[in-house]
């Protein structure tokens, strides 16, 4: 019985990581697609701002689809049923929202400079909003349990220290011509990425991305 449903679980977790990659890359694909005519491929901040902006919105937008439709989010999200999607839709909502803004945060400054979407105020403004979402939706998600906090210390712990030495190695190889410089959005979209990164990975070490 056990074999079978460890088995259960693991074609169950196959199943949703290709479905995973299949809708990441198809919707990463559309995006790219439409924002090809106001992308700089020789700018490395704004490459690494508008990968990183797509990333967090589809988590933002997955994870919010799950709550909206439960029986269906069970399906594609690492929870064991509906019930308790329905159970911890206060804490995911609100990570599901700082997710949203934090990927829009970051296209919108990606794109800014070709200025055929927004002018620079509206722009300016637009951003400072998603900003000011992002910390009212951490506010709202501050009561969390003791294992949510112990991963975000670890993933904010592990984000630096690997920050410090990606950083000091990139303004090394700058320094001597081998690397292009980073503006201040692709440091705040590279700090973005590698906390995304570290949370996956402390996540995976506390057991939460075995399949439920």
């Amino acid at each position: 019985m056990n074999a079978t449903v460890e088995k259960k679980k693991i074609h169950t977790m196959l199943w949703r990581m290709i479905g995973g990659a299949v809708f990441g890359a198809a919707m990463t694909g559309l995006f790219l697609l439409i924002l090809q005519p106001r992308m700089d491929i020789d700018d490395p901040s704004q490459m690494i701002a508008i990968i990183a902006g797509i990333s967090y919105l589809l988590i933002g937008l997955s994870v919010g689809i799950g709550l909206v439709a439960p029986n269906a989010g069970s399906r594609f999200l690492n929870v064991e049923d509906a019930d308790e999607l329905r159970e911890e839709r206060p804490k995911l909502r609100s990570g599901a929202i700082a997710c949203a803004l934090i990927g829009t945060f970051l296209l919108v400054l990606a794109l800014a400079p070709d200025g055929s979407l927004m002018t620079r105020t509206v722009t300016f403004w637009f951003a400072a909003a998603c900003l000011v979402g992002v910390v009212i939706a951490s506010f709202m998600s501050r009561k969390t349990d003791e294992l949510t906090r112990l991963i975000t210390l670890e993933a904010s712990a592990g984000t630096l220290h690997i920050a410090l030495v990606v950083l000091a190695a990139w303004a090394a190889l700058a320094e001597f011509g081998y690397a292009p410089l980073l503006s201040p959005l692709g440091l705040i979209a590279g700090l973005a990425v590698l906390e995304l990164i570290a949370i996956l990975a402390v996540s995976a070490k506390k057991g939460l991305m075995t399949p439920r």
